[in-house]
């Protein structure tokens, strides 16, 4: 039977906020039969207490510093953490078993074939130096095994997650951004997509093709934005090239002028820019008098002060609907909120 699981937590263990924590006294949750192990002017200090003010403390500092989204995301994992434990804790239960052993039940059935090995052996032959497969065998199987074993563990808690009856209620705080800039899709689309990035951000690059992906994969329910964040104490030309982009969205060609930045990072001289103002068939001379103008500059600044005003600390960073979505995600990922963004639309309309 498939395992039944609801996960309900109060208001105050998933707000996104940085307010202080709720301390175990508090809550009622000190164990009064707790042994005394010291007293100060004549009043104890139990054990549970000392336990319950370790672990406030260890929550303070993992929060320490982190903006609404960072603390949403730790909570997240933490909660996520919780719901397997609970899980894998039915599942081993209506067999008879510890958790740990219907674990190990799964890295068990997780075995590596001798062609598997060979496999891998010669995919990685010239990393490998001299060795043979007789002499690497060993090794190489032990790696590939324990990868299965933890692909297998993770795969069973998927399933356990799947046939759960299961419900996150802790939800992602929202950041108020000003969708500003050059854009991608209709202005009335369901869910905007703020992107700040960096053109000398090789990280940058690589989200390059999900937004392309996105926006051939949602063209009238997503439009995306992008802002500039040069990243000017380790990406020196990274602001002059968000002004070179400006300058050509002024003739219509951002997103062509965007793709050959992003493919040429290491070449981002004044010289390369007006050269790919040519191949993206802009008019030279007009581009030419923009870029000594400095014409963009204040713009790029108030993109970086944006940024920076929504907790933006690296590149790239997004903001789905004002949810933060930091670093170079997979596409999975983006569709996964863009999927929630669209299904709470067509709830509340």
């Amino acid at each position: 039977m498939p395992v039944s699981f609801r996960v309900f937590l109060s208001a105050l263990l998933i707000a996104s906020g940085c307010s202080a924590p709720q301390t175990s006294t508090q809550a009622g949750a000190i164990d009064p039969d707790s042994p005394a192990i010291a007293t100060l002017n004549g009043e104890p200090i139990t054990l549970a207490e000392l336990d319950a003010w370790i672990k406030d403390q260890l929550l303070e500092e993992a929060l320490e510093g982190k903006n609404a989204s960072a603390t949403h995301e730790f909570r997240e994992e933490r909660l996520l953490q919780l719901i397997d434990e609970r899980l894998l804790a039915d599942a081993a239960a209506a067999q008879g078993l510890e958790a740990e052993a219907l674990l190990e039940q799964q890295r068990a059935a997780a075995a590596v074939s001798d062609e598997e090995i060979a496999k891998f052996y010669e995919e990685n032959k010239e990393r490998l130096g001299d060795a043979t497969l007789e002499q690497m065998g060993p090794r190489i199987r032990s790696h590939l095994e324990n990868r299965a074993k933890r692909q297998a563990e993770a795969s069973f808690v998927e399933e356990l997650r799947t046939a759960a009856a299961l419900e996150i209620l802790i939800d992602a705080p929202r950041v108020e951004v000003a969708a500003i800039g050059p854009a991608l899709g209709p202005e009335d689309a369901p869910v905007t997509i703020v992107e700040f990035s960096d053109f000398q951000c090789p990280f940058c690059a690589r989200a390059g093709p999900i937004v392309k992906a996105l926006n051939a994969k949602y063209p009238e329910q997503v439009r995306i934005v992008y802002r500039h964040f040069p990243l000017d104490s380790i990406h020196p030309r990274a602001r002059p090239a968000a002004e070179a982009s400006a300058c050509a969205d002024e003739q219509g060609a951002f997103w062509p002028f965007h793709d050959l930045l992003f493919a040429n990072t290491r070449a981002l001289s004044d010289e390369d820019f007006a050269r790919y103002a040519g191949e993206v068939g802009i008019d030279a001379e007009k581009f030419a008098q923009c870029m000594s103008e400095e014409r963009h500059k204040d713009q790029v600044e108030r993109d970086l002060q944006e940024g920076r005003r929504v907790g933006v600390s690296g590149t790239p960073s997004f903001f789905v609907n004002g949810r933060m979505l930091g670093g170079a995600q997979p596409v999975e990922e983006f569709v996964r909120l863009i999927e929630d963004e669209l299904g709470r639309a067509d709830s509340s309309s």
